[in-house]
C-alpha cells in the first residue's frame, strides 16, 4: 500500500474533478489529493520572476511585479537549481535541472484552510550550497505531515529551491559594487515572504513558522542560519522557530574581493566568450555574463562560490559573533549533530603525529596544534568513529584521532557553545543521533556519519526502486520491510520534530514508551537516539577538547 501512494505521490497524476485548487496572488494553483494520506500537494509553484538572462546573477525579484500566471498546473516539482558539477555523481543526478528554479512545494494535510490555520514548516536543502533541491525523495514531506496528524496537532510543510554554486553564490568586485551576492541567501529569504504573502491560502499559519535546515557550509547553522543572523538579526516576522541538523562552528565570512573568490569570478570572464570584456567596464563584464549560454558558463565557472560579508543580508562579521552580540531572531531552537560526523568530513590518511599536524593545518591556528594534540591523545579507543575500540578506520593509522578533532572543531563543538550561549533567552532543544541505520542506499557506512538522521526525521518510506537505488546518497528506508527498531527511531523522531513545529515542545509526541526531552536550560542535556533505546544524558562528552576548541578556536 505505501509503495502505491509513493508511485502515486511521485506521479503527481490528478485525477479529473478532484484536483484541489488555490487561488493566492498571482493566480490559480491545481494540485492533487492524496485521500490515502488525507494530504493535498501542490508543487512546483514559482515564488520568484525566472532568475535568467538580464536576472541572472542579480537579487530575485518577486513575481507580484509579473502578470498573473492564470492558472497553474502544480502536480509535478519544478526543477533543480544547477549544482556547480558539469559531470560525475551528485544530488542533483537523474533529476531535471534548470536555471529557472525558483520554486516552491506546499504539502498540506485534510481539513486545513483559511479557516483552520496550522502551523508550517519551511524545509531548506543542504548540500554545500552546490548541490541538492526540493524535490529530492529524500525530503519526500508527506510522511513529516502525517507524523503530526498521528500526533493530532497537523502542520503544513514547504520546501523550496534556491539558487547554488556560481548561479546562486559567485562573488567578486563587480558583484559587490552591483550589490548583486549572496543570491542564493536572497532567494531563501524571498520564499519566507511568498510563504507569509500565501501560506494562509493552503490553510498554514503565517505567524507560527518553522524553517528547518540542515547543515551546507563550514561557517553555518545549517542554511536556516542565514535567515537567522540575516540583516543582523533583523525580525521581519518571517518565522518563530528553528531546527538546524549538523551542527554549527564559528568561523568569519570573507569579503567578497578575497582572492579565492575574485578569482572565480576572473576566470569565468577569461575563459569564455566574455574574455572580451575583461578590461571592459563592470556592467560590460556583467552583461555579458548574463548573456552566456547556461552551458558555457557552468563550464568554466570553478573555484570558490559562497556566502560572503555583504554589509546587507550578510551584515555580521560571523555567525558565532552574531549570536554572541544579541544581532539573531530570538527563535526556539532545536538543534543537534551525529556521533561520528568527523568521519565524514574529517577523512585522512595521517600514520604518523607529523601527519596528523598536516591534516589539521586548515582548520587549527599552528600554535594550538600541539595543545590539541594533547588532548585528544594518539589511542585508537578514544578516536572517531566513538566506542570502537582499538579498531583502526583506515587508511592512516591516525585517521580515528583528527575525525575526532576535526568533528568536534565543525560539529560537535558548536552546538554546545551556542546551546549555552542562548538557551536561556529561548526555548532549546539539543540531540545527538546516535543510531547506525541497518542499511543505506547508494554507499554503506560502519559509522554513524552526515545526514544519516535525515531519513528518520523525515520517516522516510520511499520505494526501493532502481532509481532511488541508483540516484541518491547514503538513506535509509524505513517503509514495511525495514526492521521494527528502526521504523520506531523514524516514527519516534519523526513526532517529535513535528510536535516541536506544532508546539514548540518536542514532547508532544504520540508514541508508546517516550521518555522526557528536556530543554537544555534544564540541566544542560542532550536527547540521545538510537534504537537501543534513546536516553537523555549530560552533554558534557569530551569535555576538555571541546572546551578548548570553544575557548581558542572559535573565539
Amino acid at each position: 500500500m505505501h509503495r502505491f501512494l509513493l508511485l502515486a505521490a511521485l506521479a503527481f497524476t490528478a485525477v479529473a474533478g478532484l484536483q484541489p485548487s488555490v487561488t493566492i496572488k498571482n493566480g490559480t494553483v491545481q494540485g492533487v489529493d492524496l485521500p490515502q494520506f488525507n494530504q493535498s500537494l501542490f508543487l512546483g509553484i514559482p515564488y520568484a520572476q525566472p532568475p535568467v538572462g538580464d536576472l541572472r546573477l542579480r537579487p530575485p525579484r518577486s513575481i507580484h511585479s509579473n502578470a498573473s500566471f492564470g492558472t497553474l498546473d502544480a502536480t509535478a516539482y519544478g526543477p533543480h537549481c544547477w549544482s556547480r558539477f558539469t559531470t560525475g555523481f551528485d544530488d542533483n543526478t537523474g533529476f531535471n535541472n534548470s536555471e529557472d528554479c525558483l520554486t516552491l512545494n506546499v504539502i498540506r494535510p485534510t481539513g486545513a484552510s483559511e479557516k483552520f490555520l496550522v502551523p508550517v514548516v519551511v524545509w531548506i536543502h543542504g548540500g554545500g550550497l552546490s548541490t541538492g533541491g526540493s524535490g529530492d525523495f529524500r525530503y519526500n514531506g508527506s510522511w513529516l505531515v502525517e507524523a503530526s496528524i498521528s500526533n493530532g496537532k497537523p502542520i503544513v510543510f514547504v520546501s523550496i529551491n534556491y539558487r547554488l554554486a556560481s548561479l546562486g553564490f559567485l562573488a567578486g568586485k563587480a558583484l559587490a559594487d552591483e550589490g548583486s551576492l549572496n543570491l542564493g541567501v536572497r532567494d531563501q529569504r524571498l520564499a519566507l515572504h511568498w510563504v507569509q504573502e500565501n501560506i494562509a491560502k493552503f490553510g498554514g499559519n503565517p505567524s507560527k513558522v518553522t524553517i528547518q535546515g540542515e547543515r551546507s557550509i563550514p561557517i553555518d547553522l545549517g542554511v536556516c542560519n542565514h535567515s537567522v543572523i540575516a540583516y543582523a538579526g533583523r525580525d521581519d516576522k518571517l518565522f518563530n522557530q528553528a531546527i538546524a541538523e549538523s551542527g554549527t562552528n564559528g568561523g568569519n565570512f570573507s569579503l567578497p574581493t578575497a582572492a579565492s573568490f575574485q578569482a572565480t569570478y576572473n576566470g569565468l570572464l577569461a575563459n569564455t566568450s566574455c574574455s572580451l570584456t575583461v578590461n571592459s567596464s563592470e556592467a560590460a563584464q556583467l552583461s555579458c555574463l548574463r548573456s552566456l549560454p547556461i552551458d558555457e558558463f557552468r563550464q568554466h565557472s570553478v573555484g570558490s562560490t559562497g556566502i560572503v560579508f555583504d554589509g546587507d543580508i550578510v551584515n555580521v562579521p560571523g555567525t558565532f559573533e552574531a549570536y554572541r552580540t544579541g544581532r539573531w531572531v530570538k527563535a526556539a531552537f532545536l538543534l543537534g549533530s551525529n556521533t561520528d560526523e568527523g568521519v565524514s568530513f574529517g577523512s585522512s590518511s595521517a600514520n604518523t603525529t607529523a601527519d596528523v599536524r598536516a591534516s589539521l593545518a586548515g582548520s587549527v591556528p599552528a600554535a594550538l596544534i600541539d595543545p590539541i594534540l594533547e588532548l585528544y591523545p594518539d589511542v585508537p579507543s578514544l578516536g572517531c568513529p566513538f566506542n570502537t575500540g582499538d579498531f583502526q578506520l583506515g587508511p592512516g593509522l591516525q585517521r580515528k584521532r583528527v575525525s575526532a578533532i576535526l568533528g568536534d572543531i565543525s560539529m560537535a563543538a558548536g552546538p554546545r557553545w551556542l546551546a549555552q550561549e542562548v538557551s536561556s533567552q529561548v526555548p532549546f532543544y539539543k540531540f545527538r543521533f546516535n543510531h547506525k541505520p541497518y542499511s543505506t542506499s547508494f554507499s554503506v557506512q560502519d559509522f554513524i556519519g552526515h545526514f544519516l538522521e535525515v531519513s528518520y526525521v523525515f520517516n522516510l518510506q520511499n520505494n526501493d526502486t532502481a532509481f532511488w537505488i541508483t540516484n541518491h546518497f547514503t538513506a535509509t528506508y524505513l517503509g514495511p520491510t525495514a526492521p521494527i527498531e528502526d521504523r520506531f527511531l523514524g516514527a519516534y523522531m519523526a513526532r517529535s520534530w513535528a510536535s516541536f513545529i506544532a508546539t514548540g515542545d518536542p514532547n508532544n509526541a504520540n508514541v508508546p514508551s517516550k521518555i522526557h526531552w528536556p530543554k537544555y536550560s534544564d540541566g544542560q542535556q542532550n536527547m540521545v537516539w538510537q534504537t537501543q533505546g534513546s536516553v537523555t544524558e549530560k552533554d558534557n562528552f569530551r569535555q576538555a577538547g571541546i572546551q578548548f576548541i570553544i575557548d581558542n578556536i572559535y573565539f
